[in-house]
């Protein structure tokens, strides 16, 4: 096995809700090092009181019964937020990961020019051809010596994985999507309360744009554009996105157990010994009115998606089933940072000790 150093890596967007995890996430990571993290509004600041002013803020907003505040990594506290010309002008960042939101998210295309390679969770890009679009298990071959690839909306990140051996097995002929997606999916931006506290918000129509991108990024990933109906809603849960998912497929299913077998065989980064690949990506709950978020957003430290509701029992569809998605971890920071895995594993046959 060939030795190498760890690689310095940069995180853009650090201080935002995405890039707060990206540095939960690498702090401690085997293969890599932060040797910067790059801000906006709070450069020269130090990292761990950004940190707390952000976490404070959402709790004083939804209220300390709902919001649990996460900690700034111990080793990173003390560490000075760099304003992006620094990343311009550093020589030693092997790797950028990038939480930028869509108002600067053009800065990266700055970045691919100045020579760096991106693994970013920010829509600039999600939809050019050149650019991959992965979710690792999905479609990780499409990874190979490129220097932009994009991971998904966190909905569209576990969506693929439930899809993906269905599509392999029966063939899929269409599809609805229902989500209650939690507010940490909005980042550090506060909803009013009166729209999400007690309720339920309908993104339908709203500027966020979420049901076209899940519907164009299912296409693009699957690369098959299978009629996919899209409904998303806002609920008021702190982290892990609910999607209930209904399908008709091309060959008939036998049986629910069929399916559950199919699910927990599905793993197709199993050899590859990748720091975030978790031992099973999907992970079946049999307990009724599960999955949930505060039971199920954490499995294999929310690299996993839970499923349940399996049902082959519909007078509609074929299928129905729940999936419960970590959308801050599985479906954003976390997706792309298993993006990086496969592709040092393919660039430099790094292995998990390395």
């Amino acid at each position: 096995m060939t030795k190498f150093r760890k690689k310095r890596v940069a995180i853009v967007g650090s201080t935002g809700m995405v890039g707060r995890r990206f540095a939960e996430l690498l702090d401690g990571h085997p293969w890599y090092e932060i040797a910067m993290l790059v801000g906006y509004k709070s450069t020269k600041a130090s990292y761990g009181e950004v940190w707390r002013q952000k976490e404070v803020s959402i709790r004083d907003h939804y209220g300390g019964d709902f919001w649990s505040m996460r900690p700034c990594p111990d080793r990173l506290k003390e560490r000075r937020v760099q304003p992006i010309d620094d990343l311009f002008e550093a020589q030693d960042i092997d790797l950028v990961f990038s939480a930028m939101p869509p108002n600067v998210c053009y800065l990266e295309q700055r970045l691919l020019d100045a020579g760096y390679t991106l693994f970013s969770n920010s829509p600039y890009g999600r939809f050019e051809e050149d650019n991959p679009l992965v979710v690792a298990e999905v479609n990780g071959e499409e990874i190979r010596d490129q220097k932009f690839i994009k991971n998904p909306n966190c909905v569209s990140s576990g969506l693929t994985l439930a899809l993906a051996p269905l599509k392999a097995r029966y063939g899929l002929k269409n599809i609805s999507v229902v989500t209650f997606q939690s507010l940490t999916g909005k980042g550090d931006a506060k909803y009013p309360q009166d729209l999400v506290v007690g309720n339920i918000f309908s993104l339908h129509k709203s500027d966020e744009g979420t049901e076209e991108y899940i519907r164009r990024e299912v296409h693009k990933i699957l690369r098959e554009e299978v009629p996919l109906s899209v409904s998303c809603n806002r609920v008021y849960v702190q982290e892990g996105h609910l999607v209930d998912v209904k399908v008709n497929t091309i060959e008939r299913i036998k049986s629910e157990s069929e399916i559950v077998e199919l699910f927990r065989s599905f793993n197709p980064l199993r050899d590859l010994a990748l720091p975030f690949s978790p031992a099973t990506p999907l992970v079946i709950i049999n307990e009724a009115g599960r999955p949930r978020p505060r039971q199920d957003a954490f499995h294999s430290g929310g690299m996993a998606v839970a499923i349940g509701g399996i049902s082959v029992r519909d007078d509609v569809f074929d299928l129905r089933l729940q999936v419960l998605v970590n959308n801050l971890i599985r479906g954003a920071a976390g997706g792309a940072v298993l993006n990086s895995d496969l592709y040092m594993r393919r660039q430099y046959g790094m292995m998990r000790d390395g």
